[in-house]
């Protein structure tokens, strides 16, 4: 079942002072974020170590810190690309042009120190809208797969060695995959009408390929960008696509699942946009990869 929408927000509080992360710290378990998780770090360089293992939904950071710095640190993050770690900065830096470079680099938000408790616990709550928006939705339809784990394992048998995060993406629409995508139709043995429908983007292509290949980031950046994945990335999204097939959730007793076609598509498949809206037994999720990217994948029962 689907259940990383429960999973508590995760935070990280970068500074060199001990007593500013206390504040930080207290000033985020009073502000109603619900589940939460917070790591410390005192620079950015020990910050970079544990964003590969903690996983953060959001980075606040203090500007100068010795070793590595909070700029530094938000520029080494996008240089690797991992563009959808949200930072924002609490710091006594205010030279205009070195807060234009953290915001040009993606910085979401800067409050000078000393602050009040009040305005960081609103830029906090607005970086943080979509996932606290999650951990209140309602429980939604039954999902497509049988698991989210068993899911989460067949990932990790293409990327092998390759760490990922798979997060949920309840309610994502058609449009926000990126196309072309690969359109897979799965039936039941004995069955001539489909069982399911499922999207991989260009990106989940290109990853899924790049880690079963063993490729370099810079190859599957390379392929994303351009908008057209390998014939040896496509080979593995294709593998992917069928064993995906034992995974998917049907009634007990009922015939086993088989990927029947699986092409392509440049241009939206409207009925799989139709099916996503209805709502019915489907599974949404992010896939991002330290270095290689992010892509959107989508599977519905028909």
């Amino acid at each position: 079942m689907q259940t990383a929408t429960h999973a508590p927000l995760r935070v990280l509080i970068v500074d060199d002072s001990r007593a500013i992360q206390a504040i930080i710290q207290r000033v985020l378990q009073n502000a109603q974020l619900g589940p939460l998780l917070i790591e410390l770090a005192m620079d950015g360089e020990q910050a970079l170590r544990l964003v590969g293992s903690f996983e953060p939904d959001l980075v606040i950071s203090d500007w100068h810190m010795p070793k590595v710095g909070g700029l530094e640190m938000l520029q080494t993050l996008r240089q690797i690309g991992r563009h959808e770690i949200k930072v924002g900065f609490v710091t006594t830096e205010t030279a205009p042009r070195h807060l234009d470079q953290a915001r040009s680099n993606g910085a979401l938000f800067v409050i000078n120190k000393p602050f009040k408790d009040e305005d960081l616990q609103r830029e906090v709550q607005q970086a943080l809208a979509e996932r606290i928006a999650e951990l209140t939705a309602p429980p939604g339809p039954a999902p497509a797969f049988e698991s989210e784990a068993a899911l989460s394992g067949l990932i990790k048998f293409f990327l092998r060695d390759i760490p990922f995060r798979l997060i949920a993406a309840p309610g994502q629409l058609l449009s926000e995959l990126k196309l072309p995508h690969n359109l897979a139709m799965y039936v039941a043995a004995g069955h001539k009408t489909p069982h399911a429908l499922g999207v991989l983007d260009l990106n989940i292509c290109c990853i899924l390929g790049g880690g079963g290949a063993q490729l370099q980031p810079a190859p599957v950046r390379a392929a994303m960008q351009a908008g057209a994945p390998t014939a040896e990335m496509m080979k593995f999204a294709d593998q992917f696509m069928q064993t995906a097939a034992g995974l998917l959730f049907k009634p007990k007793d009922s015939p086993e699942i088989s990927l029947k076609v699986a092409n392509m598509m440049s241009k939206p498949f409207e009925k799989m946009g139709s099916l996503m809206a209805r709502g019915h037994g489907r599974s949404d999720y992010r896939l991002s990869v330290p270095g290689y990217g992010e892509g959107r994948l989508a599977f519905v029962r028909v």
